[in-house]
């Protein structure tokens, strides 16, 4: 199958991103590594940002599409949460430049002032508030504010990336099965209502 120029410039982009910083990164290293001419990445992006916008959406969306499914099902919070984390080490796992790039800064960090990195963390932490407000219906959460619970959800799941890229070097699948059952293990105890 051959890979389409976006799907190119997406992953040349994500592995100088990994390597060098998003702020380092040239959209001309962007065109060399995919092997594109520089002109060919704004037919398809309009800038570096939007490049990584677009690989972040497609990883979260992904990931928050599964918690939206997650929650008509007849799954306790619990095991939604554990297998929430469980899709976002596999999805992880696919890509791990992405952990490289997401344990270098939090997504709140890499958009310093990008007008649409701010509108991207707008959007994502808006699906998040409504997956928790739908959550709570289960019944089994704390009542809490449904925005700042989605920062804080979040700011959560950026750990497991982080712990990876920095305890894992070498072992990176033990690290990601560890982190993904404290992980899971984390969130729970911190949104569940008290048992009387």
């Amino acid at each position: 199958m051959i890979e389409d120029k976006g799907s190119r410039i997406r992953k040349a982009a994500l592995d100088v991103f990994a390597s060098r910083g998003f702020h380092e990164t040239t959209v001309a290293e962007i065109a060399r590594r995919a092997g594109v001419a520089k002109g060919t990445i704004y037919l398809y992006f309009a800038s570096k940002a939007d490049i990584l916008i677009d690989v972040f959406r497609r990883y979260l969306d992904e990931v928050l599409d599964f918690v939206d499914e997650l929650l008509d099902s007849a799954m306790s919070a619990p095991e939604i949460l554990a297998a929430f984390v469980q899709k976002q080490k596999a999805l992880l796992q696919q890509e791990p430049n992405l952990i490289r790039v997401l344990s270098r800064r939090s997504l709140h960090a890499l958009s310093d002032g990008d007008e649409k990195m701010v509108e991207f963390n707008q959007y994502l932490l808006d699906r998040i508030a409504q997956v928790v407000e739908r959550a709570k219906d289960v019944g089994e959460l704390l009542t809490f504010d449904n925005e700042m619970g989605a920062c804080v959800l979040l700011a959560m799941q950026e750990a497991l990336p982080l712990y990876v890229a920095t305890f894992g070097r070498g072992e990176e699948e033990r690290a990601a099965a560890h982190a993904s059952q404290q992980l899971s293990e984390f969130m729970w105890a911190s949104v569940r209502k008290e048992t009387a």
